[in-house]
């Protein structure tokens, strides 16, 4: 190695694991992750602290009713019962979904019933609390931006993207406060994309991002904007505010704790060749006026998704897939604590094909909650292999961003398999599904969960 290449590798303080356990020591003996158990319906997993397993799912006439199912901790399901149809709609499928304070927050994306070849998009948003019970929303247009819930579970905000050149909007749900509906103009003449997190106070912290390349070498609105809303007044406040003219900003995900965020955008330019864009990583972190941002060293390929979370303490968690020349696609893990001026960045070494699953963005997840205590998933397959892995693991991160408590696992799946994660204050749930080659994705879902072990 060149003194250059080694004087970089120690300044961004990067790590090489064949898996996660390299990054901290596993927890104590009698922790482990269930069986992977079948449902359908396109049914997401969510763990719950109490040791319980929310599977919500849709069926029915034109797949546009949504479901909720609960497993008890000894492992007995409970009738599978309706939550709401989404009128005019069809083919709806569960695509995100989160958790707090023992609360489910889960957002369903639906074709409208237009009888168009390409439809758009209407998005049901649903909360449950213990108190309430089942409480939604429908957006007539858009498609999910992020969900997320607040620190301490007071509030659930989720946001939408419209292909059409409509608002974005900014939906939260307080348990006594109902819902709040917030619109944002898109930026320029070719819109954008926005990204939301909330804290306990309803203040919102946005990213937003913009670019569009008309040919190969000329870019248009390239453009990263940070905005907050303070509830108290009802005001929004631009914090930052960068163009880029040559290429483009697509925001992934921000989270917002005491004050501090944690946020992913993919950065683009143009290499002059048709299709020929070049991506790479930011972060953000620090207070939304005054953020510092890191970025990977090298332009890829590509970059195929990056979720994001901040602990109460101040430290950001990140994860990302990037696409080499080679078209490999590479798993990288970092925490960032707020006294550290660079992150910690370990390359996970699980690569994978660039298969259909993957280009969706759904071959590694994230989630981390306040507390510190998360799990992540990603995929891994070697070219020609008639399988692929899912590798998982839970974790939980101090406020040096040091792992601890881990408990992996691993699952032999079908090629073309996704991931989705969720993680409460002491639970974890990893929802394993797939999408063929022609981009179809099969109802059935399996899913294991990791629970507190037995005091």
């Amino acid at each position: 190695m060149s003194l250059h290449r080694r004087a970089l590798a120690v300044a961004l303080a990067v790590a090489t694991a064949s898996t996660l356990a390299a990054l901290g020591p596993a927890a104590a003996a009698g922790e482990g992750w269930s069986p992977l158990r079948k449902a359908g319906g396109h049914a997401l997993a969510v763990a719950l602290d109490d040791g319980t397993t929310a599977l919500v799912s849709v069926g029915g006439p034109d797949t546009a009713t949504v479901f909720d199912q609960r497993r008890t901790a000894s492992g007995d399901l409970g009738p599978r019962t309706e939550i709401t149809t989404v009128d005019d709609a069809e083919q709806c499928r569960p695509v995100e979904a989160a958790t707090a304070r023992g609360n489910v927050a889960v957002a369903v994306e639906c074709y409208a019933t237009t009888g168009l070849e390409d439809p758009p998009t209407r998005l049901a948003e649903l909360v449950w609390t213990g108190d309430d019970g089942w409480v939604w929303h429908v957006q007539p247009e858009g498609d999910l931006g992020s969900l997320d819930y607040s620190p301490q579970g007071q509030y659930a905000v989720f946001t939408s993207n419209s292909r059409y050149g409509r608002a974005h909007h900014v939906t939260s749900y307080h348990a006594d406060l109902g819902w709040r509906d917030l619109r944002r103009r898109q930026l320029g003449g070719y819109g954008d994309d926005l990204v939301a997190a909330i804290g306990d106070d309803g203040d919102v912290v946005a990213v937003r991002g913009a670019g569009f390349e008309d040919e190969p070498g000329y870019w248009f609105g390239g453009r990263m904007r940070l905005e907050t809303y303070d509830a108290a007044t009802g005001t929004w406040t631009r914090r930052l505010d960068r163009r880029y003219p040559d290429g483009g900003i697509d925001p992934m995900a921000v989270d917002l704790a005491e004050g501090r965020i944690t946020a992913t955008v993919v950065r683009s330019r143009s290499t002059g060749q048709l299709d020929g864009l070049d991506e790479k990583v930011v972060l953000l972190s620090g207070e939304p006026g005054s953020t510092r941002s890191w970025s990977t060293p090298h332009w890829k390929r590509g970059v195929l998704t990056a979720p994001a979370a901040i602990t109460r303490a101040g430290v950001g968690v990140a994860a990302w897939q990037e696409v080499g020349h080679g078209r490999a696609v590479q798993p990288w893990f970092a925490t960032w604590p707020s006294e550290r001026e660079r992150p910690r960045v370990w390359d996970l070494q699980g690569r994978t094909t660039l298969t259909t699953a993957a280009t969706s963005g759904r071959t590694l997840d994230l989630a981390v909650g306040a507390a510190g205590h998360g799990a992540i998933a990603y995929v891994r397959h070697r070219r020609g292999a008639a399988h692929a892995e899912v590798a998982g693991a839970s974790f939980r991160v101090d406020r040096r961003g040091r792992l601890h408590d881990l408990v992996e696992t691993t699952w032999r799946r079908p090629v073309g398999s996704t991931v989705a994660v969720t993680a409460g204050a002491t639970a974890t749930a990893v929802t394993l599904g797939r999408v063929a080659r022609t981009y179809y994705v099969p109802p059935r879902t399996r899913y294991s969960v990791l629970a507190p072990a037995p005091r």
